[in-house]
């Protein structure tokens, strides 16, 4: 059984968020586990290439950038390098590569309850592959809206994404839950002033942190008692 979060901390966040009316996620890293998919991705991509496999240094970055920053980052700048691993980037299959994805535990039993008690969103600096991802694990049903670096001009953590989400269900910043897990997410967050909730990453800035979805069931009205 997980460990639970401090109760202090827990029900201090829980009453501030009584007006909350949409629960956003990102996807690498809270959906699932990706870190393992990512390293193939891009180590395959650099293969393509003729450049070495990603090293341990770079994994972070390329986990919580979109593919356009990545590869630019791994190629070192928009040369030649870049422009071919962009191009060979388009004709890829990803679903050799969502088969080292792992979903985190206790997910789907939290996005049916958030999916019937409020408004939901995904938020991710994935591309393209955001929708087939999410229909190949059967989690499109449970978000009202789906944003992806794909449908933005500035991916996260420029505010536009959340922006849009502000836009789309007409309500404040402080009518947002968005959960994510990296310092991206952190800076998106604190740049819209939505309500953030850190998963497993305990050194973020964040309103409560979480290593188990089941810690976020007291926001429903089901489970806020006991």
């Amino acid at each position: 059984m997980h460990k639970d979060t401090n109760n202090g901390a827990r029900d201090s966040f829980i009453a501030g968020v009584r007006n909350l009316k949409v629960i956003a996620l990102d996807c690498d890293g809270v959906l699932f586990d990706s870190r393992e998919a990512n390293t193939h991705f891009y180590t395959h991509i650099m293969g393509v290439i003729g450049r070495p496999p990603i090293r341990a240094d770079q994994q972070e970055y390329v986990h919580m950038h979109p593919v356009r920053e990545s590869l630019i980052y791994l190629t070192g700048g928009e040369g030649r390098d870049f422009d071919r691993a962009f191009e060979y980037f388009k004709t890829i299959d990803f679903g050799p590569f969502n088969n080292y994805l792992r979903r985190e535990p206790g997910l789907v039993s939290f996005l049916k309850l958030a999916h019937k008690h409020f408004q939901t969103a995904l938020a991710t600096n994935r591309t393209v592959s955001t929708l087939e991802l999410l229909k190949q694990f059967k989690l499109r049903e449970y978000f009202d809206l789906v944003l992806s670096a794909s449908d933005v001009r500035n991916p996260k953590p420029h505010p536009e994404i959340m922006e849009r989400i502000f836009d789309e269900f007409k309500v404040l910043p402080g009518h947002v839950l968005y959960i994510g897990d990296s310092s991206v997410d952190e800076t998106l967050a604190l740049a819209t002033g939505v309500h953030f909730v850190s998963y497993k990453n305990p050194s973020l800035k964040a309103g409560l942190h979480i290593n188990h979805f089941q810690e976020l069931h007291c926001l429903f009205p089901e489970h806020s008692t006991g």
